[in-house]
């Protein structure tokens, strides 16, 4: 996963993964670009700097689904975030430590799929924060229209917090729910085209949300 901001197109732009991948977690987790002199990112010690490593927080990675339709992901990797760029409508909640895993699956041609889990240190989140968290960011992005929410179930999940957004040329799903003390998170993108298909995109956020539940239920 390359976490990044709902409204920072430009920098997802700028990595050097597939597009698919960007597009994929566009509406992700702020990594803040503000990094204090000297400073790297140490999951294990105080959080003084925003980063993601792969097996950085092995029992978070642990909870993620292992496949999508039979495929393993493309990346997985975890991290933490601690600065007001990165918390966004989190800190509004006096969140101040944010830790996180995601597992990507670059489906290409612009579809991307990425499941999430998120948690703070010794507490619950609530997964209404986290939806919270990505509706402010897809309003405020400047490339984002057309944002709609809604409350639709999924077997296993329950009620969830679904956003839809069209970004550029993505459509993009994300679906928040709650798993015990964390939160679930499922982003999909697909590409806005001629022969896209609403179905089609829908029914990727169903394979999502499922991959997602399956790990949820065998312990993940």
């Amino acid at each position: 996963m390359t976490p990044s901001e709902p409204a920072s197109l430009a920098r997802a732009s700028r990595r050097t993964r597939p597009r698919s991948v960007a597009v994929a977690v566009l509406l992700a987790l702020v990594v803040s670009a503000c990094v204090p002199a000297g400073a790297t990112f140490d999951p294990t010690g105080p959080c003084v700097v925003d980063g993601q490593t792969p097996g950085a927080y092995p029992d978070l990675e642990a909870r993620l689904p292992a496949a999508l339709n039979g495929t393993t992901p493309t990346t997985v990797d975890s991290g933490r975030t601690c600065t007001a760029g990165g918390l966004g409508a989190l800190a509004a909640h006096d969140v101040t430590v944010l830790t996180y895993a995601g597992a990507t699956w670059d489906l290409g041609s612009g579809t991307g799929v990425t499941s999430v889990v998120f948690a703070v240190p010794d507490g619950d989140l609530p997964a209404a924060w986290m939806a919270e968290f990505y509706e402010a960011g897809a309003r405020a992005g400047k490339k984002t229209s057309n944002v709609e929410t809604s409350r639709p179930a999924y077997e296993g999940a329950g009620e969830t917090w679904r956003l839809d957004a069209l970004n550029d040329l993505s459509f993009q799903s994300v679906v928040t729910w709650q798993d015990g003390s964390i939160a679930r998170v499922v982003l999909v993108a697909t590409p806005v085209d001629p022969g896209a298909s609403l179905d089609a995109h829908d029914e990727l956020v169903a394979a999502a949300v499922g991959a997602t539940v399956a790990a949820q239920r065998a312990g993940g």
